[in-house]
């Protein structure tokens, strides 16, 4: 659960697209095995069509829950409108706007937390959160991630694809490559995530709280 959680936040969960990198030769022209009509990217995982009801339920579910454990502090809220109008419930995908993807990621927007503490203490906000990461996590795995992978290995199987030909693959292309900067670039992809969605800004992210608890 923890390294699947680091995954979550890096973007490394193998999707297709991430699949590609190592196994090009058996994935080369797969998309989404879920709608089948786009390129599986870790992005698309949570924004395909196929998936949207099931996201758009845990997304309820969140809510509903938050509301609760808050009001478990501080039962004289009346107004929920504030929490009700961030950005950061809209199932998308957005450089310049968190939304439920990147809660999904576990990253935990500073217009959510700052809200939250204008509610009750910073203490009982840091447990409130903790409790919504962990919600949402369960249910994009059991109800996401698992469904989509048992869908994909039935699909696999269909067509002959084992795990001896993924690991046969995988060995012809470990051979050594004097290609150092193109290694390099390969090493260094995984951050790129990092890079681009992680910024300590006075717009973005202040909160993480719990990454591998």
């Amino acid at each position: 659960m923890k390294a699947q959680k680091v995954y979550l936040l890096i973007e490394e969960i193998p999707t297709i697209e991430q699949m590609k990198k190592s196994l090009l030769d058996l994935y080369d022209g797969w998309m989404c095995p879920i709608c089948g009509l786009q390129e599986e990217s870790f992005n698309h995982v949570w924004t395909c069509s196929g998936h949207y009801d099931i996201i758009n339920n845990i997304r309820y579910k969140t809510i509903n829950h938050l509301l609760t454990w808050i009001l478990e502090y501080n039962d004289n809220i009346q107004d929920f409108n504030a929490l009700m109008a961030l950005d950061i419930w809209d199932i998308s995908y957005d450089l310049n706007v968190f939304t439920f993807i990147d809660i999904i990621k576990g990253i935990i927007p500073i217009s959510l937390s700052e809200l939250l503490n204008s509610w009750t203490t910073k203490k009982n906000v840091a447990d409130v959160l903790i409790q919504m990461r962990q919600f949402i996590f369960n249910g994009i795995f059991a109800e996401v991630w698992i469904s989509r992978c048992s869908h994909l290995k039935e699909f696999e199987c269909s067509l002959g694809l084992t795990k001896k030909k993924k690991l046969e693959s995988k060995s012809v292309r470990s051979l050594p490559n004097n290609n150092s900067s193109y290694n390099n670039i390969i090493h260094y992809d995984s951050l790129d995530s990092i890079r681009n969605y992680i910024y300590f800004g006075k717009n973005i992210i202040e909160f993480y709280t719990n990454l591998t608890s």
